[in-house]
């Protein structure tokens, strides 16, 4: 084979890999401990997989205040310490292991380069590593373990532009193909559910992002049933990283310069233009929310399209 159908071929197997990473995420069954590195802490956790047409999944604290996450089908319970139940809608294709992107709508290569990084051991499983490399300073890359044998995520670290890790999550212990008890599927405590705050969809939104980073594309608006009328939530998305834009009046307050704050992956940046205060964050670069902050502006009416 050519060198130059050499990359090609071997950028479709990475590819082909994630895929097969994606089906295992909802297929198999599996139980064990992981820690969670993100934001200047560490976290311990234990997490219980069934999979199959209807997956059931429980993320369980081992470290700090107690509470557990429980999806069920197209159900999400998070339970805090202390708190109350919050019942959330599942997302098709979320799932409980923080950091393994949902790499099914990502544009290869345009935005993303793949590349194979070798071999190594996790939890006492043969791990391959794939590596998701951004072609630009406008996204964070990934650097995935998975079982050799299952395909299922053993570990992963979100990277910088410098291939330096900032955040990551990885087995310590692991049975894979274990399928979890009923007892371990079903959250412990709590009482009292409290639906979180309705967000209505738009057609027509009225506010756009002129100048978004390239790849970044309009996905949805919705406008939250609680807080000021005009406000409005956007959210773009590149097909691996998703970005919300917060638009809402300022009311009174004097204005305030910019600000822009980072923890761990997440990055927010705050700019007011007149009377209106726009909110951007995402788990990407600060460059990234800046840029779509300060170019949001009014949409076009549709009389100015004429």
């Amino acid at each position: 084979m050519l060198l130059s159908e050499a990359a090609p071929a071997r950028a479709a197997a990475e590819q082909a890999l994630l895929a097969q990473m994606s089906v295992a995420l909802r297929e198999v069954d599996y139980q064990g401990s992981f820690i969670y590195q993100h934001a200047g802490r560490i976290d311990a956790l234990r997490i219980f997989h069934a999979g199959g047409g209807k997956e059931r999944e429980r993320l369980v604290s081992m470290s700090g205040a107690r509470s557990e996450i429980v999806r069920d089908g197209t159900t999400v319970t998070c339970l805090q310490d202390g708190r109350p139940t919050v019942l959330l809608p599942d997302r098709a294709g979320a799932h409980l292991l923080p950091l393994v992107p949902d790499t099914r709508g990502l544009s290869f290569p345009k935005f993303y380069a793949l590349q194979a990084g070798g071999y190594d051991r996790v939890a006492g499983y043969r791990a391959r590593i794939i590596e998701i490399v951004p072609r630009d300073a406008f996204r964070y890359g990934y650097r995935i373990w998975l079982d050799d044998a299952t395909h299922l995520p053993l570990r992963s670290a979100v990277v910088d532009g410098n291939g330096h890790g900032l955040e990551q999550f990885m087995f310590v212990a692991l049975d894979i193909g274990a399928p979890p008890k009923e007892s371990d599927l079903v959250p412990d405590h709590g009482s009292g559910v409290v639906a979180p705050p309705l967000e209505v969809r738009l057609g027509r939104p009225r506010w756009r992002v002129a100048d978004p980073p390239p790849g970044f594309r309009f996905l949805h608006a919705q406008r939250p049933t609680e807080g000021p009328a005009d406000a409005e939530h956007q959210v773009y998305t590149d097909g691996l990283a998703d970005v919300s834009v917060y638009i809402e009046p300022r009311g009174r307050a004097a204005p305030a310069a910019d600000q822009a704050s980072a923890h761990g992956v997440l990055s927010v940046y705050t700019h007011e233009a007149g009377e209106w205060r726009i909110a951007v964050l995402g788990d990407v670069p600060r460059a990234t929310v800046e840029r779509m902050a300060r170019s949001v502006q009014p949409a076009p009416r549709a009389t100015d399209l004429h």
